[in-house]
């Protein structure tokens, strides 16, 4: 998300310079943010040393340095706590906090992590001007520990309308790996290997789903399915092997998804889902556990289902799949439809941009 919007600022409003400092390693993303002439660097932090201190105190010149009126947006919660107290040391009280999960299970939270979650909390009242959280559910689970709702803004994910878009070709091209027959149902999941993901459920709502639709067979795409020993043994004891296909974690999620009939978004918690946002851009019907903005993301409780309930999202599945093909289309260009009025880069760029000039 913060590529697309990193990419989108730019090419809206190139004017306006931007630069990116990462507390960790530099990776994929740092590469590809480079090649569109986004400056980046990379601080290479781990854990508690001496050179971690001499890291923050070169960060706080780093911040110094720029223009008083730059916009510091963190982006995550240790990013918030380290990015805001040094941007303040450097004299900038222009910072930004960005909140992106509902945290469903603090208490099974890393300890670090939890603490410094509830240190952002006391520290929300006087660190940064504006706290951005990327769906609802972040905003009630944030509030509750503490975070000053008085800063809160809700700013949604948004997704590149030119990127994901049906494709015929790559339906074809995909469907034609997958070995599909004629008259042939895909149904998908596109999730890594993650408790909070629920493969489990999505797997057992798909062996009710095979008793009745003989035509149909189901897809996982992430990392770590194919080797994941309990998928594998659970499709097994459910005698659903032949029914699946297990792929690991592909760049062409566009073309995954105009080959699927239906998208699954089975998790057991979430933020603002940004593969159900995917899902419906390109088109894809799409269905959703009822799990942190997934219900208003759809719009439709025809298609939202309980959490963990295998029967529920069997029902949600079984009832899509019994549109006719004309009708499972319309769904998908609603869904499309609903993306584009609500959740398209440029609408959320502009509202990240104007917050910025705001403060």
């Amino acid at each position: 998300m913060l590529e697309k919007l990193l990419l989108t600022g730019r090419r809206m409003n190139p004017e306006i310079e931007q630069s990116v400092i990462s507390l960790g390693q530099s990776g994929i993303v740092a590469g590809r943010l480079t090649c569109a002439g986004i400056h980046v660097e990379s601080l290479g932090l781990r854990g508690l040393s001496p050179r971690f201190f001499k890291q923050l105190f070169c960060l706080t010149m780093m911040l110094r340095r720029h223009k008083a009126d730059t916009i510091v947006q963190t982006w995550l919660w240790h990013a918030d706590l380290v990015g805001g107290l040094c941007a303040r040391a450097g004299g900038n009280c222009r910072v930004v906090w960005n909140l992106r999960n509902s945290m469903p299970h603090l208490a099974t939270t890393k300890l670090l992590s939890r603490a410094v979650a509830i240190l952002c909390a006391h520290l929300s009242r006087w660190l940064p001007a504006k706290i951005i959280c990327n769906s609802k559910a972040a905003l009630r689970a944030h509030t509750a520990i503490g975070y000053d709702p008085g800063k809160c803004v809700v700013i949604p994910n948004g997704f590149d309308l030119r990127t994901f878009i049906y494709s015929v070709e790559a339906r074809q091209k995909i469907r034609e790996s997958w070995d599909a027959k004629p008259g042939e149902a895909f149904v998908g999941m596109v999730a890594r290997v993650d408790s909070q993901k629920d493969h489990s459920t999505f797997i057992r709502a798909a062996g009710r789903v095979a008793i009745s639709m003989p035509c149909v067979r189901f897809v996982l795409v992430g990392a770590g399915v194919t080797t994941d020993t309990s998928i594998q043994t659970l499709l097994s004891a459910l005698c659903l092997t032949d029914r699946f296909l297990l792929q690991e974690r592909r760049d062409d999620v566009q073309g995954v998804m105009s080959a699927l009939d239906v998208f699954c978004l089975a998790s057991k918690s979430e933020g603002f889902p940004n593969v159900l946002g995917e899902a419906m851009a390109c088109a894809t019907p799409a269905i959703a556990t009822d799990v942190g903005d997934a219900r208003e993301i759809i719009g439709d409780d025809r298609f939202v289902s309980e959490v963990a309930d295998p029967e529920s999202l069997a029902a949600c599945i079984l009832h899509v799949l019994s549109l006719r093909p004309d009708e499972r289309r319309a769904l998908g260009l609603a869904h499309r439809r609903a993306i584009e009025r609500r959740f398209d880069i440029e609408q959320v760029w502009c509202m990240y941009r104007d917050l910025y000039f705001s403060i």
